[in-house]
Protein backbone atom coordinates (compact mmCIF):
# COMPACT_ATOMS: atom_id res chain seq x y z
CA UNK A 1 0.00 0.00 0.00
CA UNK A 2 2.84 2.44 0.83
CA UNK A 3 4.46 1.81 -2.49
CA UNK A 4 1.20 2.49 -4.25
CA UNK A 5 0.72 5.74 -2.34
CA UNK A 6 4.28 6.84 -3.03
CA UNK A 7 3.86 5.93 -6.63
CA UNK A 8 0.75 8.04 -6.81
CA UNK A 9 2.44 10.96 -5.07
CA UNK A 10 5.40 10.65 -7.35
CA UNK A 11 3.13 10.67 -10.38
CA UNK A 12 1.28 13.72 -9.05
CA UNK A 13 4.57 15.53 -8.55
CA UNK A 14 5.62 14.72 -12.09
CA UNK A 15 2.32 16.03 -13.44
CA UNK A 16 2.51 19.24 -11.37
CA UNK A 17 6.14 19.97 -12.16
CA UNK A 18 5.59 21.21 -15.73
CA UNK A 19 2.76 23.41 -14.48
CA UNK A 20 5.08 25.06 -11.97
CA UNK A 21 7.74 25.52 -14.59
CA UNK A 22 5.29 27.04 -17.03
CA UNK A 23 3.66 29.44 -14.59
CA UNK A 24 6.22 32.30 -14.88
CA UNK A 25 6.09 32.10 -18.68
CA UNK A 26 2.28 32.33 -18.76
CA UNK A 27 2.38 35.61 -16.81
CA UNK A 28 3.23 38.36 -19.33
CA UNK A 29 5.95 40.82 -18.29
CA UNK A 30 4.96 44.46 -18.53
CA UNK A 31 7.22 47.46 -18.37
CA UNK A 32 7.26 51.24 -18.51
CA UNK A 33 8.74 53.47 -21.21
CA UNK A 34 9.50 57.14 -20.63
CA UNK A 35 11.54 59.97 -22.07
CA UNK A 36 12.00 63.67 -22.71
CA UNK A 37 11.45 65.30 -26.11
CA UNK A 38 13.47 68.35 -27.18
CA UNK A 39 12.54 70.49 -30.21
CA UNK A 40 14.71 71.67 -33.11
CA UNK A 41 16.20 74.34 -30.84
CA UNK A 42 17.02 71.80 -28.13
CA UNK A 43 14.28 73.08 -25.79
CA UNK A 44 11.62 71.00 -24.01
CA UNK A 45 8.82 70.26 -26.47
CA UNK A 46 5.34 70.16 -24.89
CA UNK A 47 2.26 68.82 -26.67
CA UNK A 48 4.04 66.25 -28.84
CA UNK A 49 1.72 63.32 -29.60
CA UNK A 50 3.59 60.04 -29.17
CA UNK A 51 2.07 56.88 -30.65
CA UNK A 52 3.60 53.56 -29.61
CA UNK A 53 2.59 50.62 -31.80
CA UNK A 54 3.26 46.94 -31.11
CA UNK A 55 4.55 45.47 -34.39
CA UNK A 56 3.23 42.00 -33.58
CA UNK A 57 -0.42 42.68 -32.75
CA UNK A 58 -0.91 46.33 -33.76
CA UNK A 59 -1.81 47.48 -30.26
CA UNK A 60 -1.42 51.26 -29.98
CA UNK A 61 -0.68 53.48 -27.01
CA UNK A 62 -0.91 57.27 -27.24
CA UNK A 63 0.58 59.78 -24.83
CA UNK A 64 1.39 63.51 -25.01
CA UNK A 65 4.43 65.29 -23.61
CA UNK A 66 3.86 67.66 -20.68
CA UNK A 67 5.04 71.27 -20.38
CA UNK A 68 8.60 70.02 -19.73
CA UNK A 69 8.59 67.70 -22.74
CA UNK A 70 8.38 64.61 -20.53
CA UNK A 71 6.23 61.57 -21.17
CA UNK A 72 5.69 58.02 -19.89
CA UNK A 73 3.64 54.98 -20.87
CA UNK A 74 3.02 51.95 -18.63
CA UNK A 75 1.87 48.43 -19.44
CA UNK A 76 3.99 47.58 -22.49
CA UNK A 77 4.70 43.91 -23.17
CA UNK A 78 8.01 42.50 -24.32
CA UNK A 79 8.33 42.92 -28.07
CA UNK A 80 9.16 45.20 -30.98
CA UNK A 81 7.54 48.61 -31.29
CA UNK A 82 7.49 51.71 -33.46
CA UNK A 83 7.36 55.06 -31.68
CA UNK A 84 6.03 58.06 -33.64
CA UNK A 85 6.52 61.66 -32.51
CA UNK A 86 4.18 64.17 -34.12
CA UNK A 87 3.58 67.91 -33.73
CA UNK A 88 3.74 70.89 -36.08
CA UNK A 89 6.60 70.20 -38.50
CA UNK A 90 7.78 67.10 -36.61
CA UNK A 91 6.71 63.66 -37.81
CA UNK A 92 9.37 61.16 -36.80
CA UNK A 93 9.24 57.40 -36.22
CA UNK A 94 11.81 55.25 -34.43
CA UNK A 95 11.96 51.51 -33.69
CA UNK A 96 12.20 50.31 -30.10
CA UNK A 97 12.81 46.84 -28.62
CA UNK A 98 11.52 45.96 -25.15
CA UNK A 99 13.10 42.92 -23.54
CA UNK A 100 12.87 41.14 -20.21
CA UNK A 101 15.77 43.04 -18.65
CA UNK A 102 13.64 46.20 -18.73
CA UNK A 103 10.79 44.74 -16.69
CA UNK A 104 12.04 46.16 -13.39
CA UNK A 105 13.84 49.33 -14.44
CA UNK A 106 11.72 50.36 -17.44
CA UNK A 107 13.01 51.72 -20.75
CA UNK A 108 14.10 55.27 -21.47
CA UNK A 109 13.75 56.75 -24.95
CA UNK A 110 15.07 60.32 -25.13
CA UNK A 111 14.42 62.32 -28.31
CA UNK A 112 16.41 65.42 -29.24
CA UNK A 113 15.31 66.74 -32.63
CA UNK A 114 18.12 69.30 -32.69
CA UNK A 115 20.68 66.49 -32.67
CA UNK A 116 18.68 64.44 -35.18
CA UNK A 117 18.50 67.38 -37.57
CA UNK A 118 22.24 68.08 -37.18
CA UNK A 119 23.08 64.49 -38.08
CA UNK A 120 20.55 64.33 -40.91
CA UNK A 121 20.30 67.52 -43.02
CA UNK A 122 17.65 65.90 -45.22
CA UNK A 123 15.39 65.53 -42.21
CA UNK A 124 15.91 69.18 -41.29
CA UNK A 125 14.94 70.23 -44.81
CA UNK A 126 11.84 68.04 -44.67
CA UNK A 127 10.96 69.51 -41.28
CA UNK A 128 11.27 73.02 -42.70
CA UNK A 129 8.95 72.13 -45.58
CA UNK A 130 6.43 70.68 -43.15
CA UNK A 131 6.68 73.83 -41.05
CA UNK A 132 6.08 75.98 -44.12
CA UNK A 133 3.06 73.85 -45.00
CA UNK A 134 1.69 74.12 -41.46
CA UNK A 135 2.15 77.90 -41.42
CA UNK A 136 0.57 78.21 -44.86
CA UNK A 137 -2.46 76.23 -43.70
CA UNK A 138 -2.81 78.36 -40.58
CA UNK A 139 -2.69 81.53 -42.68
CA UNK A 140 -5.17 80.11 -45.19
CA UNK A 141 -7.56 79.05 -42.42
CA UNK A 142 -7.31 82.47 -40.76
CA UNK A 143 -8.32 84.18 -44.01
CA UNK A 144 -11.12 81.66 -44.57
CA UNK A 145 -12.47 82.16 -41.04
CA UNK A 146 -12.36 85.94 -41.52
CA UNK A 147 -14.34 85.55 -44.74
CA UNK A 148 -16.93 83.36 -43.04
CA UNK A 149 -17.31 85.95 -40.25
CA UNK A 150 -17.79 88.74 -42.79
CA UNK A 151 -20.49 86.69 -44.56
CA UNK A 152 -22.20 86.01 -41.23
CA UNK A 153 -22.19 89.74 -40.45
CA UNK A 154 -23.63 90.39 -43.90
CA UNK A 155 -26.45 87.88 -43.31
CA UNK A 156 -27.29 89.61 -40.03
CA UNK A 157 -27.43 93.00 -41.75
CA UNK A 158 -29.67 91.61 -44.50
CA UNK A 159 -32.15 90.42 -41.88
CA UNK A 160 -32.12 93.84 -40.24
CA UNK A 161 -32.60 95.60 -43.56
CA UNK A 162 -35.81 93.65 -44.18
CA UNK A 163 -37.40 95.00 -40.99
CA UNK A 164 -35.94 98.52 -40.86
CA UNK A 165 -38.15 101.35 -42.09
CA UNK A 166 -35.87 104.27 -41.33
CA UNK A 167 -34.33 105.48 -44.61
CA UNK A 168 -31.10 106.79 -43.08
CA UNK A 169 -30.58 103.54 -41.16
CA UNK A 170 -31.14 101.55 -44.32
CA UNK A 171 -28.52 103.60 -46.13
CA UNK A 172 -26.00 103.05 -43.32
CA UNK A 173 -26.77 99.33 -43.18
CA UNK A 174 -26.45 98.98 -46.94
CA UNK A 175 -23.01 100.61 -46.85
CA UNK A 176 -21.95 98.22 -44.07
CA UNK A 177 -23.38 95.32 -46.03
CA UNK A 178 -21.32 96.24 -49.09
CA UNK A 179 -18.22 96.51 -46.89
CA UNK A 180 -18.84 93.07 -45.40
CA UNK A 181 -19.16 91.48 -48.84
CA UNK A 182 -15.98 93.16 -50.05
CA UNK A 183 -14.15 91.99 -46.91
CA UNK A 184 -15.38 88.46 -47.52
CA UNK A 185 -14.21 88.58 -51.14
CA UNK A 186 -10.75 89.80 -50.11
CA UNK A 187 -10.39 87.18 -47.37
CA UNK A 188 -11.57 84.28 -49.53
CA UNK A 189 -9.22 85.43 -52.30
CA UNK A 190 -6.34 85.34 -49.81
CA UNK A 191 -7.41 81.88 -48.71
CA UNK A 192 -7.50 80.84 -52.37
CA UNK A 193 -3.94 82.09 -52.88
CA UNK A 194 -2.81 80.17 -49.82
CA UNK A 195 -4.22 76.95 -51.21
CA UNK A 196 -3.35 74.78 -54.22
CA UNK A 197 -5.14 72.56 -56.71
CA UNK A 198 -4.56 69.43 -54.61
CA UNK A 199 -5.90 71.00 -51.41
CA UNK A 200 -9.22 69.29 -50.49
CA UNK A 201 -10.33 72.58 -48.93
CA UNK A 202 -10.09 74.50 -52.22
CA UNK A 203 -13.58 73.68 -53.59
CA UNK A 204 -15.12 74.90 -50.32
CA UNK A 205 -13.08 78.11 -50.50
CA UNK A 206 -14.21 78.70 -54.08
CA UNK A 207 -17.89 78.11 -53.29
CA UNK A 208 -17.68 80.62 -50.44
CA UNK A 209 -15.89 83.08 -52.73
CA UNK A 210 -18.71 82.60 -55.24
CA UNK A 211 -21.29 83.41 -52.55
CA UNK A 212 -19.36 86.55 -51.58
CA UNK A 213 -19.26 87.71 -55.21
CA UNK A 214 -23.00 87.04 -55.42
CA UNK A 215 -23.66 89.22 -52.38
CA UNK A 216 -21.67 92.00 -54.01
CA UNK A 217 -23.67 91.64 -57.23
CA UNK A 218 -20.66 90.43 -59.23
CA UNK A 219 -22.48 87.48 -60.76
CA UNK A 220 -20.02 86.77 -63.58
CA UNK A 221 -17.18 86.35 -61.09
CA UNK A 222 -19.47 84.32 -58.83
CA UNK A 223 -20.24 81.92 -61.68
CA UNK A 224 -16.55 81.66 -62.57
CA UNK A 225 -15.61 80.74 -58.98
CA UNK A 226 -18.37 78.12 -58.86
CA UNK A 227 -17.19 76.66 -62.17
CA UNK A 228 -13.64 76.42 -60.80
CA UNK A 229 -14.97 74.47 -57.81
CA UNK A 230 -16.78 72.09 -60.17
CA UNK A 231 -13.63 71.56 -62.24
CA UNK A 232 -11.74 70.48 -59.13
CA UNK A 233 -14.54 68.48 -57.50
CA UNK A 234 -18.01 68.29 -59.08
CA UNK A 235 -20.61 68.12 -56.30
CA UNK A 236 -24.34 68.92 -56.09
CA UNK A 237 -23.48 71.94 -53.90
CA UNK A 238 -21.10 73.35 -56.50
CA UNK A 239 -23.68 72.93 -59.30
CA UNK A 240 -26.33 74.54 -57.08
CA UNK A 241 -24.03 77.53 -56.65
CA UNK A 242 -23.37 77.71 -60.38
CA UNK A 243 -27.06 77.45 -61.23
CA UNK A 244 -27.89 80.34 -58.92
CA UNK A 245 -25.20 82.60 -60.36
CA UNK A 246 -26.21 81.82 -63.94
CA UNK A 247 -29.80 82.66 -63.06
CA UNK A 248 -28.71 86.04 -61.75
CA UNK A 249 -27.06 86.64 -65.12
CA UNK A 250 -30.32 85.83 -66.89
CA UNK A 251 -28.93 82.60 -68.36
CA UNK A 252 -31.92 80.56 -67.29
CA UNK A 253 -31.41 77.65 -69.69
CA UNK A 254 -27.83 77.13 -68.47
CA UNK A 255 -29.00 77.64 -64.89
CA UNK A 256 -31.63 74.93 -65.29
CA UNK A 257 -29.01 72.58 -66.75
CA UNK A 258 -26.82 73.18 -63.68
CA UNK A 259 -29.74 72.33 -61.39
CA UNK A 260 -30.44 69.20 -63.44
CA UNK A 261 -26.80 68.21 -62.97
CA UNK A 262 -27.07 68.79 -59.21
CA UNK A 263 -30.08 66.46 -59.16
CA UNK A 264 -28.50 63.69 -61.26
CA UNK A 265 -25.02 63.79 -59.74
CA UNK A 266 -26.22 62.39 -56.42
CA UNK A 267 -29.85 61.16 -56.54
CA UNK A 268 -29.81 60.67 -52.75
CA UNK A 269 -29.15 64.38 -52.22
CA UNK A 270 -32.49 65.84 -53.26
CA UNK A 271 -32.26 68.83 -50.93
CA UNK A 272 -29.38 70.55 -52.73
CA UNK A 273 -31.02 70.30 -56.15
CA UNK A 274 -34.26 71.53 -54.59
CA UNK A 275 -32.50 74.62 -53.31
CA UNK A 276 -31.07 75.19 -56.79
CA UNK A 277 -34.49 75.17 -58.44
CA UNK A 278 -35.94 77.32 -55.65
CA UNK A 279 -33.20 79.89 -56.19
CA UNK A 280 -34.09 80.01 -59.87
CA UNK A 281 -37.70 80.64 -58.89
CA UNK A 282 -36.65 83.42 -56.50
CA UNK A 283 -34.50 85.12 -59.13
CA UNK A 284 -37.35 85.00 -61.65
CA UNK A 285 -39.85 86.23 -59.04
CA UNK A 286 -37.64 89.16 -58.10
CA UNK A 287 -37.30 89.99 -61.79
CA UNK A 288 -41.09 90.13 -62.13
CA UNK A 289 -41.23 86.97 -64.25
CA UNK A 290 -43.78 85.25 -62.02
CA UNK A 291 -45.17 82.87 -64.62
CA UNK A 292 -41.70 81.65 -65.58
CA UNK A 293 -40.93 80.95 -61.92
CA UNK A 294 -43.62 78.25 -61.66
CA UNK A 295 -41.60 75.57 -63.49
CA UNK A 296 -38.48 75.59 -61.31
CA UNK A 297 -40.56 76.09 -58.16
CA UNK A 298 -42.66 73.01 -58.95
CA UNK A 299 -39.48 71.00 -59.38
CA UNK A 300 -38.25 72.39 -56.05
CA UNK A 301 -41.42 71.25 -54.25
CA UNK A 302 -41.02 67.77 -55.69
CA UNK A 303 -37.47 67.55 -54.35
CA UNK A 304 -38.05 69.46 -51.09
CA UNK A 305 -41.73 68.92 -50.24
CA UNK A 306 -41.19 70.21 -46.68
CA UNK A 307 -39.96 73.68 -47.64
CA UNK A 308 -42.76 76.11 -46.72
CA UNK A 309 -41.17 79.05 -48.52
CA UNK A 310 -41.08 77.17 -51.82
CA UNK A 311 -44.79 76.34 -51.57
CA UNK A 312 -45.59 79.97 -50.80
CA UNK A 313 -43.56 81.19 -53.77
CA UNK A 314 -45.23 78.61 -56.00
CA UNK A 315 -48.63 79.85 -54.86
CA UNK A 316 -47.65 83.40 -55.77
CA UNK A 317 -46.37 82.29 -59.17
CA UNK A 318 -49.60 80.46 -59.96
CA UNK A 319 -51.71 83.34 -58.63
CA UNK A 320 -49.95 85.66 -61.05
CA UNK A 321 -51.27 83.45 -63.87
CA UNK A 322 -54.96 83.78 -62.92
CA UNK A 323 -57.00 84.74 -65.94
CA UNK A 324 -60.66 85.47 -66.65
CA UNK A 325 -63.14 84.14 -69.15
CA UNK A 326 -66.70 84.89 -70.11
CA UNK A 327 -69.23 82.38 -68.86
CA UNK A 328 -72.94 83.09 -69.03
CA UNK A 329 -72.25 86.72 -69.70
CA UNK A 330 -70.12 87.02 -66.58
CA UNK A 331 -66.37 87.18 -65.98
CA UNK A 332 -65.19 83.98 -64.31
CA UNK A 333 -61.74 83.59 -62.80
CA UNK A 334 -59.59 80.79 -64.18
CA UNK A 335 -57.28 79.74 -61.37
CA UNK A 336 -54.34 77.47 -62.28
CA UNK A 337 -54.57 74.02 -60.72
CA UNK A 338 -52.63 73.68 -57.49
CA UNK A 339 -52.76 77.36 -56.51
CA UNK A 340 -54.80 76.94 -53.33
CA UNK A 341 -53.01 73.71 -52.52
CA UNK A 342 -49.64 75.48 -52.60
CA UNK A 343 -50.72 78.03 -49.99
CA UNK A 344 -52.39 75.33 -47.89
CA UNK A 345 -49.23 73.25 -47.94
CA UNK A 346 -47.23 76.28 -46.78
CA UNK A 347 -49.60 76.73 -43.82
CA UNK A 348 -49.60 73.02 -43.06
CA UNK A 349 -45.80 73.03 -42.78
CA UNK A 350 -45.52 76.34 -40.90
CA UNK A 351 -48.87 77.47 -39.47
CA UNK A 352 -47.21 80.42 -37.74
CA UNK A 353 -44.20 80.81 -40.02
CA UNK A 354 -42.93 83.93 -41.76
CA UNK A 355 -45.25 83.38 -44.75
CA UNK A 356 -48.36 82.31 -42.82
CA UNK A 357 -50.13 85.69 -42.79
CA UNK A 358 -49.60 86.28 -46.51
CA UNK A 359 -50.66 82.71 -47.34
CA UNK A 360 -53.91 83.11 -45.38
CA UNK A 361 -54.62 86.41 -47.11
CA UNK A 362 -53.98 84.81 -50.50
CA UNK A 363 -56.38 81.97 -49.72
CA UNK A 364 -59.03 84.43 -48.60
CA UNK A 365 -58.63 86.28 -51.90
CA UNK A 366 -58.94 83.06 -53.87
CA UNK A 367 -62.07 82.13 -51.92
CA UNK A 368 -63.58 85.48 -52.77
CA UNK A 369 -62.93 84.80 -56.46
CA UNK A 370 -64.50 81.35 -56.41
CA UNK A 371 -67.09 81.76 -53.69
CA UNK A 372 -65.60 78.79 -51.85
CA UNK A 373 -64.00 78.41 -48.44
CA UNK A 374 -60.52 76.94 -48.28
CA UNK A 375 -59.30 74.77 -45.45
CA UNK A 376 -56.38 76.55 -43.74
Amino acid sequence: MKRTLLSRLGLLALVMAPMLLLAPIASAQLTRVSGTVLDLQGKPYPGVVITITNKADGTKYTVTTDKNGKWAQNGLKIGSYTVNFKKDNIDYTQDMQINGSMADTGAVLPMNFKEIAAKNPAYLEAAKKREEAVNAFKAMKAHFDNGVKAMHDADTLKQQLRTTTDASQKQTMQASLNTDYQTAITEFQQARQGSNEKDPNLPVILRNLSAAYEGAGQYDKAADAAQQAITIKPTPAAYEQLGTELAYQGKMQDAGAACDKAASLDPTDKSTAGICYKNLGIVLTNAGKMADAAGPLQKATQLNPNDAQTWYLLGNSLTAQIDTKKEGGKDVYVIPPGTKEAYQKCLQLQPNGPYATEAKQALAGLDAMTGEHSKQ
